[in-house]
């Protein structure tokens, strides 16, 4: 199916006749051989399943539109980012979900201890949706050393006894037909390990002998870069686009920061000398992100770039 297919199915879906279930899952470093995720289904309270399914229903309505995943997109309060499932880890998670929840019930709270996060799976006739939210720090069914439990109630404070863990009111993102849905790219990185992709390309990246030549002192990229993930996903932009291995490129760009005083430094063989106070000008030039306006005249850094007639 096509992806605007699948985005309709999803707006389509009939949340209120369908069957719905919970399960918690958690993540684990594996090989390739091994399913990364593990999961138990939990048994829903009415109301808990009436505030999921109004959840999900809510973005049916809000979100109507998707952009192709890319390194550097983003999606909207409106839109969703778009990407084939069979590009993802979220295969190894359906199997798992998939299976009759009677048969994988939760029998221990430890059990949830350490979730990655849960899927809200929603089935009418025979269409699925699923809908997945990554667990935060108020994930915690444990109790803390020293610490009590403790719920507002009827003008006065009791005790919790039984462990209580909260749950967002907001989904990450959808998985229908053949596509998943982002409303929180983090999330779903984190989740389905594109991060991953990412810390691998920078380290091909600096392994290029093209990108060596370009920069004379790439420590200094390693301490900015560090495990942010937005600074790797435009790292790995930059070895995509390759702009560092093009001569002609290179030499304009030392021609016009010296022309447009940006003070990004060079030496006597051309590279980058890279230093802290610059890099995020450096990324920007690398990824052809520093625009100039014909009309206005002011130059601008932009998030992400399309070429005209694309």
């Amino acid at each position: 199916m096509t992806v605007e297919i699948d985005l309709q199915a999803f707006g389509a879906f009939d949340v209120a006749q369908s069957a719905a279930s919970l399960w918690i899952f958690k993540k684990r470093i594996t090989n390739s051989a091994v399913n990364p995720f593990s999961a138990v289904s939990v048994v829903m309270s009415d109301p808990l399943k009436t505030e999921l399914k109004a959840l999900a229903v809510s973005y049916q309505g809000s979100h109507t539109f998707s952009e192709a995943y890319s390194l550097l997109s983003q999606p909207t309060e409106d839109g969703f980012l778009s990407v084939s499932s069979d590009d993802t880890l979220f295969l190894n998670l359906k199997t798992l979900v998939d299976k009759p929840m009677e048969e994988c019930l939760v029998t221990n709270v430890k059990q949830l201890n350490n979730a990655a996060g849960y899927v809200f799976r929603l089935r009418h006739d025979n269409e699925i949706i699923y809908c997945v939210k990554k667990t935060n720090a108020d994930w915690a069914t444990r109790k803390k050393r020293g610490m009590m439990n403790i719920v507002f109630s009827q003008a006065g404070l009791d005790i919790v006894e039984n462990p209580s863990f909260t749950i967002a009111r907001n989904f990450d993102f959808f998985m229908s037909g053949s596509h998943v849905f982002l409303a929180n790219k983090p999330a779903f990185e984190s989740l389905l390990s594109h991060k991953d992709t990412y810390e691998s390309a920078y380290v091909e990246l600096k392994q290029e002998p093209g990108f060596s030549a370009a920069i004379a002192n790439i420590d200094v990229f390693d301490t900015f870069i560090g495990k942010n993930a937005t600074h790797l996903r435009r790292m790995a932009v930059i070895k995509a686009r390759g702009y560092y291995n093009n001569p002609a490129y290179m030499t304009r760009l030392r021609e016009i920061n010296q022309l447009r005083a940006w003070g990004i430094q060079f030496d006597d063989q051309g590279r980058i000398v890279a230093t802290p106070d610059k890099m995020r000008d450096i990324l920007h030039v690398l990824l052809d992100h520093r625009l100039r306006s014909e009309l206005s005249e002011n130059q601008y850094d932009v998030p992400s770039t399309s070429l005209l007639g694309s």
